[in-house]
């Protein structure tokens, strides 16, 4: 897809056998599943608790506010990194018009045009779509009953692993009791823990050994 001649397509590294696994999901404490989450998504992960007000479901052991448990459906040696992104909620007050500088994020399309789009701020050659963001240009109506919201916050600037994720990772009999586990906490500007605003979108990738094998001693 880049328009750019890469020098390589390899990336050399001492880890004898390296695995990325990633996912995301929706933070909903409300949701009846009782998972405290909705729509998980990513291969090699088994499931996702959060804290919810529902009955807790099977499984879930209904953390303390701002706690994600993951459990992932192979067990693993070490961690040898991880990352983490999010994704605000939306306001929930959809405007059929834009405001100049105000970042907006599409929710209904309607029968505007992609020239309308464009005259409002959209940058050309990206396709109008539901959940694509963008920075306003001008101010006016959109048209065409098209509609948009403003993004607010997730409360979360910092998400944390809690404890020596190593010695969660290597779970015996996994096929049986689940693979490894990783326990992580979010955090407010304050350092305090928080509970991400509902709809809050979190991406996780674990970076992780599936070899016991130790290299220069990683």
């Amino acid at each position: 897809m880049a328009n750019r001649n890469w020098m390589s397509n390899k990336m050399y590294q001492m880890e004898a056998y390296p695995v990325l696994v990633s996912c995301n999901f929706v933070v909903d404490a409300t949701n009846g599943n009782g998972l405290g989450i909705r729509s998980l998504k990513g291969g090699a992960v088994k499931s996702v608790y959060m804290k919810t007000s529902a009955t807790p479901a099977t499984g879930n052991p209904n953390p303390e506010t701002g706690i994600i448990m993951v459990t992932l459906q192979d067990a693993y040696n070490r961690s040898l990194n991880g990352m983490n992104s999010l994704v605000a909620p939306l306001d929930g007050s959809s405007q059929t018009s834009t405001t100049a500088g105000r970042a907006s994020v599409i929710v209904s399309l309607g029968t505007a045009t992609t020239a309308q789009w464009v005259a409002r701020g959209l940058p050309v050659g990206i396709t109008p779509a539901v959940g694509v963001c963008f920075v306003a240009t001008t101010s006016g109506v959109i048209g065409g009953s098209a509609a948009v919201q403003r993004p607010t916050t997730t409360l979360v600037r910092n998400i944390e692993v809690c404890g020596d994720t190593n010695l969660s990772l290597n779970r015996q009999n996994n096929t049986v009791n689940g693979g490894g586990v990783i326990v992580l906490q979010c955090l407010d500007s304050a350092g305090a823990r928080v509970a991400p605003a509902n709809n809050s979108v979190i991406a996780l990738s674990f970076y992780l050994s599936n070899s016991s094998v130790t290299v220069q001693g990683q």
